[in-house]
């Protein structure tokens, strides 16, 4: 609901004239109108009140341009400059300090739209370059989050689903989709009570946090050269004191939606290797279904262009889509010599599976960097590749494989189990989850091997020339598990492993 006219701070704002002649661009969204100029951005709340935000009053909306500021401090301190006022006296809308406050308005560092997540996978330019440093970027974020001890019953998610039910059946789009919705909110109702208890132990064990709230790829640029979220619900806390994973899953699902699993997968699973947040990806499915719910609530308000609504109903299917199909927990090892493409074949697997955001990876070379306390990309000194080392990493790679499982999610791990007692702990795991178990052995003559260690890019691999002979000399092939020729094309090698996994159940 519109509550005041704010034309003539609209008029002053869009006019070049108020900026030196700088030409003015404007955008409006439901809750802002915003003006781009020069190396500036204005930003003022609507004076609009809904059911999720209240901005009906000059002191509301400033007392929001401050909290705005505040909060996206957090993640994109070099953007958000400071709330600035404008004056209204006789001669109208001014900068200056004469008559009273006419508006309050958001004061930022203007970046280029072009370089918005959204439009860089527009124009197909988004990239697993820029997905790896913002997985590390909402990791550090929400690590240092504010943990939220006061939750409300469910970590407020039943209050969240019935606010959007509410909201779709409201709109025009409750009319044209009445049946999608109530049947979406009836399967996500069902999830939400199944996990109710897990999601207040979450919060109990600080995975509830006061997190961005709108991690959408729209809210998400490279600024000096960094991915960088900006624009975090400042509204209304209740929409940001939520599960860390809550959060993700905005980013995650709006990579699916816009046809990128393979981006998705790489969020996901480059998060989870820094937080081993591995039980909570049981609620992935109601997590990244609501933020399609939440999609469509926006883009069908009122307010929106005929153009935003008719994307509504995509978000909608989306919805439905990740509550009625699921794979189900299966364990797959991926084995064999350096050189032989494990990690390309797993993330190849990984999207293989019906879970729309795909598999979750663990990988060796990952999980060893992070016990050492370093980025994937680092390289590590001889010692961290010590027997004593490889059984930590290991067992932190069966251990994450275990809460997957348990977690009701398909598991793929990524290492070279060349010792025979690793790969028998594998299997155990398997077992003690009583879920379907596939070893896969990698193999390749050696100078096939060689040529592709000698070709690899910086990533997460430390092995040498030297270190696969090693292996060669010392660890022959498991007679247990079934070997895969991966010396031919990556296409090949995938359909005979997709091949083998079809057979095996």
């Amino acid at each position: 609901m519109i509550c005041e006219s704010q034309k003539a701070v609209v008029e002053f704002l869009s006019s070049p004239k108020n900026f030196g002649g700088a030409p003015v661009q404007q955008i409006d969204t439901h809750l802002s109108h915003v003006f781009l100029v020069g190396a500036r951005v204005f930003k003022i709340k609507r004076a609009v009140r809904y059911d999720f935000a209240d901005f009906s009053t000059i002191d509301l909306r400033k007392k929001s341009c401050e909290h705005e500021v505040r909060i996206n401090c957090r993640t994109a301190p070099d953007m958000y400059l400071g709330v600035v006022p404008l004056y209204r006296s006789g001669d109208g809308v001014s900068w200056n300090g004469n008559g009273t406050i006419a508006e309050w308005a958001v004061e930022m560092v203007r970046f280029d739209s072009d370089q918005q997540f959204d439009m860089l996978l527009a124009r197909g330019k988004l990239d697993a370059s820029m997905i790896r440093p913002l997985a590390d970027k909402i990791v550090e974020f929400h690590m240092s989050a504010e943990v939220i001890n006061s939750f409300r019953p469910g970590g407020g998610v039943g209050a969240a689903l019935d606010q959007v039910s509410t909201s779709l059946h409201e709109h025009e789009i409750g009319a044209t989709r009445e049946r999608d919705i109530a049947r979406w909110a009836s399967l996500a109702l069902e999830e939400f009570k199944s996990n109710a208890r897990f999601l207040e132990s979450r919060r109990r064990h600080g995975w509830a946090r006061h997190c961005h709230g709108d991690l959408h790829l729209a809210n998400i640029c490279m600024f000096r050269g960094k991915p960088t979220p900006f624009d975090a619900i400042e509204f209304n806390d209740e929409l940001a004191n939520i599960d860390v994973l809550y959060d993700l899953s905005f980013a995650v699902m709006d990579l699916v939606n816009h046809g990128r699993r393979d981006l998705a997968n790489l969020l996901l699973n480059r998060y989870l290797s820094a937080t081993r947040d591995y039980s909570g990806v049981r609620l992935l499915r109601l997590f990244q279904s609501m933020r399609a719910g939440v999609r469509a609530m926006v883009l069908s308000l009122p307010t929106q262009p005929e153009k935003s609504q008719r994307l509504a109903d995509r978000y909608i299917d989306l919805a439905l889509e990740y509550l009625i199909g699921e794979s189900g927990p299966r364990m797959i090892v991926i084995g064999g010599y350096s050189g032989t493409g494990k990690s390309t074949l797993a993330r190849d697997i990984a999207l293989h599976f019906d879970g729309l955001c795909g598999a979750v990876i663990l990988r060796s070379d990952v999980t060893r960097k992070r016990l050492a306390g370093c980025a994937p990309e680092e390289r590590l000194h001889d010692e961290s590749y010590s027997g004593e080392r490889a059984h930590k990493v290991y067992g932190q790679l069966l251990k994450g494989a275990s809460r997957v499982l348990r977690a009701g999610q398909p598991a793929i791990i990524d290492a070279t189990f060349l010792n025979a007692k690793f790969r028998q702990a594998a299997a155990k795991v398997a077992k003690n989850a009583d879920v379907p178990f596939d070893g896969l052995w990698l193999s390749a003559p050696r100078d096939v091997l060689i040529d592709r260690i000698s070709a690899r890019p910086d990533g997460a691999s430390d092995a040498t020339v030297e270190v696969l002979d090693n292996q060669l000399e010392q660890f022959p092939a498991p007679t247990d598990w079934r070997i895969i020729d991966a010396s031919g094309s990556r296409r090949d090698v995938l359909d005979e492993i997709l091949q083998s996994l079809d057979e095996s159940g």
